[in-house]
Formats: C-alpha cells, sequence, structure tokens
C-alpha cells in the first residue's frame, strides 16, 4: 500500500488515516502500531521541518512480508540526511538543560527492528526504510 502526502505538519492525520487503513487490511496486532506510528510520524516530521520549501510530496509504503512490517518513506529533490547516523543526545541532564532536537531519531531505532538509509545522488532522492517484526 502506497501514497504520496503534502509536506506538511496537517497531513499527519491524513498519515494516520492511511497507517490504520493498511493495519486493518494487513490484520496488524495493535501491540505493533504504536512505535510504527511514531517512527512514521518522526521521520515525516522531519522531511516537512528540514525541506520546508520543497514542493514535492512524500511517498510513504508500508508492506507485511515474511512476519514483519516494512515501511519506506522516499524523499524527493533533497540533500543527503542520513538518519542511521549516530548522533550525540544527552538524556541525562535535567529537560531544562537539555539542547532541542534529536531525540525522536535517538529513540526511533529502539523502537523498530532495523532502520536503513539510502540516498540516490543523481536524483537527488532520500529513501529510509524500517522494520518492526509482527511476532
Amino acid at each position: 500500500m502506497n501514497e504520496k502526502f503534502h509536506r506538511s505538519f496537517d497531513s499527519l492525520q491524513q498519515i494516520f488515516d492511511f497507517t490504520e487503513r493498511f493495519y486493518t487490511a494487513e490484520s496488524i496486532d495493535p501491540r505493533h502500531r504504536f512505535a510504527v506510528n511514531f517512527a512514521i510520524e518522526e521521520l515525516f516530521t522531519n522531511m516537512v521541518k528540514y525541506n520546508a520549501g520543497n514542493p514535492h510530496r512524500v511517498l510513504i509504503e508500508m508492506e507485511q512480508m515474511d512476519g514483519e512490517l516494512v515501511a519506506h518513506l522516499t524523499d524527493f529533490d533533497v540533500d543527503p540526511f542520513d538518519v542511521t547516523a549516530e548522533r550525540e543526545v544527552d538524556t541525562e541532564s535535567p529537560l531544562q538543560d537539555r539542547q532541542i532536537g534529536g531525540l525522536g531519531l535517538h529513540l526511533i531505532p529502539k523502537m523498530i527492528d532495523s532502520i536503513d538509509y539510502d540516498y540516490d545522488e543523481p536524483a537527488r532522492r532520500s529513501r529510509i526504510t524500517f522494520t518492526k517484526a509482527l511476532r
């Protein structure tokens, strides 16, 4: 199942409607849905935030394959931004002393099973793929 979404925070409800249709069609156990929705929301909002003026829609694809949910988010006409790169995130200091940003990308790998990043330089296309085991 796939759909393209306007690069806007206002698209989040449409994205959640899309994921819900997928979950229903594929009979995905509700206990897996929060982690998948969190990952999609965090990745999509980063695409919106860091490429706000880009007119291209973001493509989200989801499938169930070999006991895993596989999701792809594809962003077009963008510079590379590897979401799998190691980043320093302060999780020890009090909230008021922490620098804003980075926590979502820090949490995603802890909630899903794998995440990969691919950048096609000639096409200027970023593609993030993540999986969540459905066992």
